[in-house]
């Protein structure tokens, strides 16, 4: 594909990556509340999610699921509930004075689980919708085989959405960490994880595709 079309693809992904948005907050809420492997994993689940968004694009899907808007928004108001309540969990934590940071072990906490709620909680993201219905396209030449620039381009995205996501991983877990060495500082970490996910979840129900 034409090297300054993918150039600017790149810096205009990477660019949205940092943004803190839905994605961001979950990894580090997590990072923060279970540590940098399961951050890693739920950095996994966001990308898997992008995954099946470039899969549907190159197959002319993305555009008919953004018309199916009852589905999406039962589907995003589920995933606002659930980021709600991991959160409100953490605060609850916090206020009681039994976080989970206050113990030698951190809770158990499966990468599985974590990757799970990535993947739907990117699915569920009407921003996602906006990317790849509305940007994605611009960055297409028709004249060429659609395929294999969306290929490009997602190996693009991907690559580097993982890194930005694993620093802001690894700044969520390397704060968690510093608490078990200071265990007075329970509160505030679990405090900050919830208002992370709490965070993602408004994030989320603020998120609309025309937008």
């Amino acid at each position: 594909m034409n090297p300054h079309l993918w150039l600017a693809f790149l810096i205009t992904a990477t660019a949205m990556s940092f943004v803190p948005g839905p994605a961001v907050l979950y990894v580090v809420g997590q990072g923060m509340r279970h540590g940098g492997q399961q951050a890693l994993a739920a950095n996994l689940g966001i990308l898997s999610g992008n995954a099946v968004w470039f899969t549907a694009s190159a197959v002319g899907l993305a555009t008919l699921i953004a018309l199916a808007a009852p589905v999406f928004i039962i589907i995003k108001w589920l995933g606002v509930i659930y980021l709600a309540w991991l959160g409100l969990c953490a605060w609850r934590d916090a206020l009681r004075g039994s976080g989970s940071l206050t113990i030698k072990a951190r809770p158990v906490a499966t990468g599985w689980r974590m990757w799970r709620q990535g993947v739907l909680l990117q699915l569920a993201n009407p921003k996602a919708i906006l990317f790849f219905t509305a940007l994605l396209p611009q960055f297409v030449e028709p004249a060429h085989a659609v395929a294999p620039q969306i290929f490009v381009l997602a190996v693009t995205s991907i690559t580097s959405e993982f890194f930005v996501l694993a620093a802001y991983g690894w700044l969520g877990a390397r704060g968690g960490a510093l608490v078990l060495a200071r265990p007075h500082l329970a509160r505030v970490t679990d405090a900050a994880a919830g208002s992370c996910l709490i965070g993602a979840g408004v994030g989320l129900a603020l998120a609309h595709p025309s937008r």
